[in-house]
């Protein structure tokens, strides 16, 4: 019997999962950002003695990494020298889909976030929220009518 071709994308899998690392200032901040506005699951990493590193959010097959901004630096530094002068997330956009993104707006109003830009495209059922993180990076959620 010839052996079957693998159509595989990594390995035994037929999806790859997709790692986001971004850089930010404060990992409480961020932490509370999106635990409470976005009620996001944020689970922090800590090291071996117990200092928390980074911040992770799994929602299905990808992961966002929230690592401190010198941290990042320090363990890549020929790639990351300038990080602390550039501005962070220029052309990224996170696109999160809502299944009540009024509940969100509720609570972005009652924390006093500000929103960038609001979308209530009726013709096309599609609601959106643009605003950004603590840290700058673009956030867009929308949700769509069924």
């Amino acid at each position: 019997m010839a052996a079957e071709k693998s159509n595989h994308l990594c390995g035994d899998k037929y999806f790859m999962r997709l790692n986001i690392s971004l850089a930010v200032a404060d990992l409480e901040t961020t932490a509370e950002f999106y635990r409470k506005i976005l009620q996001l699951p944020v689970e922090g990493i800590a090291d071996s003695h117990g200092a928390e590193r980074y911040l992770l959010v799994t929602l299905e097959n990808i992961r966002i990494v929230f690592q401190r901004s010198e941290d990042m630096e320090a363990s890549h530094p020929a790639l990351l020298q300038n990080l602390s002068r550039d501005a962070v997330g220029v052309g990224v956009q996170l696109e999160l889909n809502c299944l009540d993104l009024e509940d969100v707006y509720r609570r972005i109003k009652y924390y006093q976030w500000p929103i960038v830009y609001e979308l209530d495209d009726q013709e096309h059922q599609r609601r959106e929220l643009w605003l950004h993180d603590p840290d700058g990076y673009l956030l867009v959620l929308n949700e769509e009518s069924r």
